[in-house]
């Protein structure tokens, strides 16, 4: 069956939960396990960044030849998400305020969900499941599938119509970067920034988010900005 109502794409982290910080030990120990690497990786900016795009320019930092890098990879994300979901239950992920309020809004508003998401989709699932929301998502375009955040937004857009018949064009992209809002850009979605995260509501105007809120609190401000 069609559906041809409001299509929202959430980033998870910074726009739904924070901290998760097993995340971030996931990447220290794939990273030491397969390419012997102990530096310090915490002063990289990971935000709106896909996992595979971190560990890329992880390694690249730390000088590994390119042949290296590309032979052990893909094991390198596998082991991180084995290493993620072995781990997960020491999490002190939780949901940011206001947000699982408004996602069971949103589901009794009969509004399309699906995610956006750098993490790797065993980690986003896994992430959303310790936080108490993996009620709401059943898709989404994720680090799995691509280093480059538009082909996510590309990846969910296709499943949105394969799995759920979406043939609307009211489409909104949530999340708490810039990079959020860059990957909207090819494909005319409209675009909802919260100063959850490591950037402010300026710099996210800067950024030329078409909505800035600085949290999801407002249920009745959020739904108006999807209703127009």
């Amino acid at each position: 069956m069609d559906y041809n109502g409001i299509l929202t794409l959430f980033d998870i982290d910074g726009t739904l939960v924070r901290g998760a910080r097993c995340h971030y030990q996931a990447f220290v120990h794939a990273v030491n396990k397969y390419y012997g690497m102990k530096e310090d990786i915490s002063g990289i900016n990971y935000a709106g960044k896909t996992d595979p795009q971190i560990l890329m320019e992880v390694l690249t930092m730390g000088q590994v030849p390119e042949e290296t890098i590309k032979e052990n990879f893909q094991d390198c994300l596998d082991y991180m998400t084995q290493y993620y979901i072995a781990n997960v239950h020491r999490e002190n992920v939780q949901a940011l305020g206001g947000v699982n309020n408004l996602l069971k809004e949103l589901k009794n508003e009969d509004v399309l969900m699906g995610l956006t998401t750098g993490n790797l989709e065993p980690i986003a699932y896994a992430k959303l499941g310790k936080a108490g929301l993996d009620g709401f998502f059943s898709f989404g375009g994720f680090g799995s599938d691509s280093a480059q955040r538009p082909c996510l937004v590309e990846k969910a857009l296709e499943r949105a119509r394969k799995l759920h018949g979406y043939q609307g064009d009211q489409v909104f992209i949530i999340g708490d970067t810039p990079r959020d809002v860059e990957a909207a850009r090819p494909f005319n979605i409209k675009t909802i920034a919260v100063a959850t995260g490591r950037y402010s509501s300026h710099e996210l105007e800067r950024a030329r988010a078409d909505f800035v809120l600085e949290n999801l609190k407002d249920r009745d401000g959020f739904l108006e900005i999807l209703k127009g």
